[in-house]
């Protein structure tokens, strides 16, 4: 089984985008363990900060449309969401975003809403 490397991602923008029909519009998964080839119980070493995410607006093909799920080893930050208006057109009901191991800035307007728990923080 795969481990997590120490390193270092930051200082990553994205603003004014329109995506449609798209799956998963909006991720950070430090969480992503394909093909069970890692081990989920050792967490990514990979530190994830200063990243906005600004003027994202459009459609998702699934219902989960902002994911920002960080490591519990090393949780992200200065991650900052602006603007985003998101829809789901599914059956399954709205559109969701949710978050681990962040506590994300919100600037102006967020559809759908962040549904915070124990684990965004």
């Amino acid at each position: 089984m795969a481990t997590s490397h120490q390193g270092v991602v930051n200082d990553l923008h994205y603003e004014d985008i329109i995506v449609q029909n798209v799956t998963n519009p909006i991720v950070i998964d430090q969480v992503y363990c394909p093909y069970n080839q890692c081990n989920k119980d050792l967490p990514s070493q990979v530190k994830i900060s200063k990243v906005s995410i600004k003027n994202v607006r459009g459609t998702s093909r699934t219902q989960d449309a902002v994911l920002l799920l960080c490591s519990k080893g090393v949780p992200c930050e200065g991650v900052e969401i602006g603007d985003i208006d998101i829809a789901y057109n599914g059956k399954e009901g709205p559109a969701k975003s949710r978050c681990e191991n962040v506590k994300p800035t919100f600037v102006g307007k967020q559809n759908p809403l962040f549904v915070f728990g124990a684990r965004c923080a």
